[in-house]
Formats: structure tokens, C-alpha cells, sequence
């Protein structure tokens, strides 16, 4: 153990391909800082340097953030602009909203989004239902997951356009 630890803390200087992961685990997969230390064989002190310096708390929260608590924040900013409403911080000072086109610019963006599921979306659900199913009828998921290969290849042609 203590020859491990000894290695985590020799490890050369993170890539920013690296850093993206370990933020990647952090924001998405919702790994602890020691899940990702462990994984990445890096020292736990590094981990939480990283979510510090880059943020990793405030992107999570956005990540985490559902479509229902969008659209009515998104909605609120729209009705502070139609009443002519202005907002202030804790100093008093105001807080400049956004102008009604660029909401409505945002609102359109957010709804294509958000019907949309991405390939890495449908990968995860697909492998949590292949094992659902193989633990019930191990036969049915192996011929389930042939299709469910052939619909991630699918939703990948179509994300990059060429379906």
C-alpha cells in the first residue's frame, strides 16, 4: 500500500486530456475525489486541487440541474424582462439580465438539446438494461445486445451526420 501511494505522488504533470477525464467522473459519472484518485493512480490532494481551481462543484450543479429547474428559471428571467423588473445582488449593485431575443435564442437551443439523446446516453441505459435482462433471461440478452449495438453505431452516424 505504501508503495502505491508512493507512486501516485511521482506521477509526471497532468494533460489537459487528463484533467477533462477526471472532471469527466467527477460532473457526470458523480465518482468521489477518492473513486478518482484511485482510478487515475494520482495523489487525493491533487483531485481536490483540480475541482477547486476548475470549478468541478459549480459545473456539477449545472449538470445536475433537471429541465424542470431550467425552464422555470429561464421562464422567471423571461417575466423580470416583460415586467421591466430589475434584479440586485446582496451589495445592492444590479444584476443585468438577458435581453428577451437571447433568451428566446437559449430556450431554443436548451429545447433541441433536451429532446435529444445523445450516444453515450443510450450506451448507459442500454448496458443497465442488457444486465437487468441477463439476469432474468440470459438467452433474450444475448440477442437483445447484437441490436443494441447496432442502435449505438445508429445514434453515432447520426450525431456526426452521416444518417
Amino acid at each position: 500500500m505504501a508503495k502505491k501511494i508512493a507512486e501516485k505522488t511521482k506521477k509526471k504533470e497532468a494533460s489537459p486530456s487528463e484533467k477533462k477525464h477526471a472532471e469527466w467522473l467527477y460532473v457526470e459519472k458523480g465518482l468521489s475525489p477518492q473513486a478518482i484518485a484511485d482510478e487515475l493512480e494520482r495523489n487525493i490532494k491533487t483531485i481536490y486541487d483540480w475541482r477547486d481551481k476548475y470549478g468541478w462543484d459549480e459545473t456539477k450543479l449545472l449538470f445536475d440541474t433537471g429541465p424542470t429547474q431550467l425552464k422555470k428559471e429561464l421562464l422567471q428571467a423571461a417575466m423580470r424582462i416583460m415586467k421591466g423588473e430589475v434584479r440586485k445582488d446582496a451589495a445592492g449593485n444590479e444584476i443585468k439580465e438577458i435581453d428577451a431575443d437571447s433568451l428566446s435564442k437559449i430556450m431554443k437551443g436548451y429545447d433541441y438539446i433536451s429532446k435529444k439523446a445523445s450516444p453515450a446516453v443510450c450506451r448507459d441505459i442500454l448496458v443497465e438494461l442488457d444486465n437487468f435482462v441477463s439476469e432474468r433471461e440470459p438467452r433474450l440478452a444475448a440477442e437483445m445486445t447484437q441490436y443494441h449495438r447496432m442502435f449505438l453505431v445508429y445514434k453515432i452516424g447520426q450525431e456526426n451526420g452521416s444518417n
